[in-house]
């Protein structure tokens, strides 16, 4: 196929995606739609070559480690250190779903799916492109599951939080009623500059698109560099994300860099090709033979999480309701973690106050939760268990 043409259907298809993901508010996800408008055309016709066609496999493969440098520069360790509660029960609920898929799944399923499935349901895209990437050789059924799992988990994740979030917010309200709860004013305003930082800030005039890239590229480059040290037994992609946070902190990266160079859309939109890519040579009938391993993925994940989640937030003293809901970020990290706690403060609240109080102890919360799942423990995660197959 053309190449202009294939890139052409491919956004088509991402725009329905976005429309459809706006109107549900995210409940369903524009990965999901892609999944099944990919699918559908790769059984009526659609040729297999239009990721290759369009050239985005290839530009992903090029850009990705600079994807994950950027989403590194977007953690913020004071934040994570105000918020070590969160971190801790985050961090134990989603090494509890990877266990629990890989260990109690594995038991039920073909010990593939389960290698692939943890981290995957634990996190999301970048645990895909991971995991997708190192098991190529097992076989194109067990990245398609991968593919599965990754399309559904929000769907499932979405309504589990939103339901949690507002007995949380209930629990809330009452605490409010009983005059137990008061709205925190914010404190004089903290300067953004990290006590770290040891590199000069450049002057916003020569700070342009290109040299924030380049510098991406260069610590994207360091990390590709200390992974060759380990003979790849450290995964780059995960290296990168750490180089990415601390690069920041430094003052040798911005905050989300790609984002300022207006270059986040497209590298996204090349990474996300990924995830469909393994369609191309699925049938109906591998489909529906995975939506039963894919059902236990699903169910051993979920309520290892919430096990987890229950009982180290019981230690934090946190409530059962914001422990599970915390955890279950990870299965589909931002903006529905925000989404989420802005529909329930609006919901319950009755008053501009009430809704400001519930929407100050959810929503740090929730944030935190789906950067420490998806951007953080699920990325570690997959790059160790990428090295078991």
């Amino acid at each position: 196929m053309n190449g202009l043409y294939a890139l052409t259907i491919i956004m088509l298809i991402y725009a329905l995606g976005d429309i459809i993901a706006t109107k549900t508010k995210a409940v369903i996800s524009m990965l999901f739609v892609g999944a099944i408008v990919f699918a559908l055309g790769f059984w009526n016709g659609l040729p297999p070559t239009i990721f290759d066609d369009s050239s985005l496999k290839m530009f992903s493969s090029v850009t990705i480690g600079l994807m994950l440098v950027h989403m590194g520069t977007t953690i913020k360790l004071r934040d994570l250190i105000e918020e070590y509660k969160t971190v801790i029960i985050v961090l134990c609920s989603t090494l509890g779903i990877c266990a629990g898929v890989y260990l109690l799944g594995g038991m039920f399923i073909d010990k593939d799916y389960a290698l692939i499935g943890a981290p995957i349901l634990g996190g999301a895209v970048v645990a895909f492109l991971v995991m997708s990437e190192a098991m190529q050789s097992v076989g194109a059924d067990v990245v398609a599951f991968g593919s599965l799992i990754l399309v559904v988990q929000g769907i499932v994740g979405f309504p589990i939080a939103s339901i949690l979030c507002k007995k949380e917010a209930n629990r809330l309200k009452g605490e409010i009623n009983a005059g137990r709860l008061v709205l925190h004013k914010p404190t004089e305003s903290v300067s953004g500059k990290s006590k770290w930082q040891i590199f000069p800030a450049i002057p916003e005039k020569y700070n342009g698109s290109n040299l924030l890239i380049s510098k991406l590229a260069i610590v994207a480059c360091l990390a590709k560099c200390l992974s060759d040290l380990t003979d790849g037994n450290v995964n780059m992609l995960a290296i990168c994300l750490v180089l990415g946070v601390i690069f920041r902190e430094l003052g040798f990266l911005e905050e989300a860099p790609l984002t300022k160079a207006n270059g986040f859309t497209f590298v996204i939109g090349a990474a996300t090709v990924n995830v469909f890519a393994s369609l191309a040579t699925s049938t109906p009938q591998m489909v529906l033979s995975m939506l039963k391993p894919l059902l236990i993925v699903i169910v051993i994940g979920v309520l290892s999480c919430a096990v987890v989640a229950i009982i180290v937030g019981k230690i934090f003293k946190q409530s059962w309701y914001m422990s599970v809901a915390m955890g279950a970020t990870a299965l589909f990290g931002f903006p529905g973690t925000f989404i989420v706690s802005n529909e329930v403060a609006n919901a319950v609240g009755e008053t501009e106050e009430e809704k400001a109080i519930i929407s100050q102890n959810i929503t740090p919360k929730m944030i935190i939760s789906g950067m420490v799942s998806v951007s953080i423990v699920s990325v570690i995660v997959a790059g160790i268990m990428a090295k078991w197959v």
